[in-house]
């Protein structure tokens, strides 16, 4: 077991005993938004399938217009209208033109397609003032997406955009990987349920509903357990319990160096586990458990709950996005440079996670301040920030102005 190490490190090892993501699925497509592809989907057709008009106005053959000008307009008779969903099969007359709408088929003849708004229209007839260019607002089958494409590769997440794509081209359901099941067990003789009226000396349970919270907007399934009291055997059957239906356990509670601090004992004496480090070298979350039980990997966080949400954010996150086949490039929260407003003291020997709010200034460039109090059970700080300003193990104290790393809460 390692023991207070860099945050670098912890990561490392817990996203190298992820070797795989998890299998696949197949869902409709709605249920496959924010999931990654599991498989190539290339097209069955052209995209658009046939030659179609890109706006509403008047299909009608290019060469025949090219005599038109403001001084010798030229007239042109409506043989017949074409809205979208409609096909007229023509042929088109030497000499005339169709109505057609957005979207609509071509017919036969028809090259070229002059907008409503740029002639003058009488009931049966239209003027027009100048030539019109072959192909003019018409869309190309195949303009898109052509047969035989690659249309989405796998391992790509899903986007809107990506699932209205697979819809244009005719496919239902898709295989992706499976979403992570995620147990979220918060121990602690002194926690009661929220709906609960406290005692003296208790304190409402957040920590399972943040975390779950966490789980669910990272694209995972969670499960919350019951509260755990703060006994060895409670604690080893509920971790088992957990284990055995979950892909990755949440642990709350019970890692510091307490007297009612036992998960790392209870998880020790297990014969299929592995603790693989304890403590970590950042403010907050310091008292942060990771092991295996079998195949598993379980996180014991820290009970307080800043604690609880900056270390889900530094190690469960990447993990979760590794199980479920997001790109090594993808897995850490997003980064940024900020202007920062305000002094910052020495942060000591570990690196510190300052919840910030950040903002533009007057020219529109990034700056950043921190929520306030910065206290590890001061939940509301997570609640006002939008931001994480990292301020580096052993660093003197920042300067307002100085230019700081953050780490974007963008949800």
């Amino acid at each position: 077991m390692e023991k207070y190490i860099e945050v670098e490190r912890a990561q490392a090892l817990i996203l190298e005993d992820c070797r795989a993501c998890l299998p696949l699925e197949k869902v409709d497509l709605l249920a496959a938004l924010d999931r990654v592809l599991g498989e190539p989907v290339t097209a069955f057709t052209d995209l658009p399938m046939q030659d179609n008009s890109a706006m509403d106005g008047y299909g009608l053959r290019a060469a025949e217009t090219k005599s038109a000008t403001p001084e010798n307009p030229l007239r042109m008779p409506v043989v017949a209208e074409v809205p979208a969903g409609t096909f007229w099969p023509g042929p088109l007359p030497v000499g005339t033109a169709v109505r057609i709408m957005t979207g609509a088929p071509l017919p036969p003849g028809v090259d070229a397609v002059i907008r409503r708004e740029f002639v003058e229209e009488f009931e049966r007839e239209i003027v027009l003032a100048e030539a019109v260019p072959v192909a003019n607002d018409i869309r190309r089958a195949g303009e898109d997406i052509q047969k035989g494409e690659l249309v989405l590769a796998a391992g790509v997440r899903l986007t809107p955009a990506a699932i209205g794509m697979l819809a244009a081209v005719g496919r239902p359901f898709v295989s992706v990987v499976r979403r992570p099941r995620v147990a979220v067990l918060a121990t602690g003789d002194e926690i009661v349920d929220f709906h609960q009226s406290p005692e003296p000396g208790k304190i409402r349970n957040s920590n399972s509903f943040s975390l779950a919270a966490l789980v669910r907007q990272a694209g995972a399934e969670p499960q919350i357990f019951p509260l755990t009291p703060d006994r060895p055997e409670a604690i080893r059957q509920a971790l088992l319990a957990a284990v055995a239906v979950n892909d990755l356990v949440l642990t709350s509670g019970g890692v510091s160096m307490g007297d009612y601090d036992f998960l790392q004992e209870v998880i020790g004496a297990l014969p299929q586990a592995e603790i693989r480090f304890w403590q970590v070298r950042m403010k907050p979350g310091k008292p942060l458990l990771y092991s295996r039980i079998g195949d598993k990997p379980v996180l014991g966080l820290p009970g307080n709950p800043v604690s609880t949400m900056v270390a889900f954010e530094q190690f469960a996150r990447p993990l979760l996005r590794k199980m479920a086949g997001w790109p090594e490039n993808r897995l850490f929260l997003s980064k940024a440079r900020a202007r920062l407003l305000e002094d910052l003291p020495s942060a000591g020997n570990r690196r510190h996670y300052i919840r910030g709010i950040r903002g533009p200034d007057a020219d529109g460039k990034l700056t950043v301040k921190s929520t306030g109090a910065q206290g590890s059970g001061i939940l509301s700080s997570m609640v006002r920030g939008d931001c994480l300003i990292v301020q580096p193990a052993g660093a003197a104290g920042i300067q307002a102005g100085s230019q700081v790393e953050i780490e974007l809460l963008d949800y």
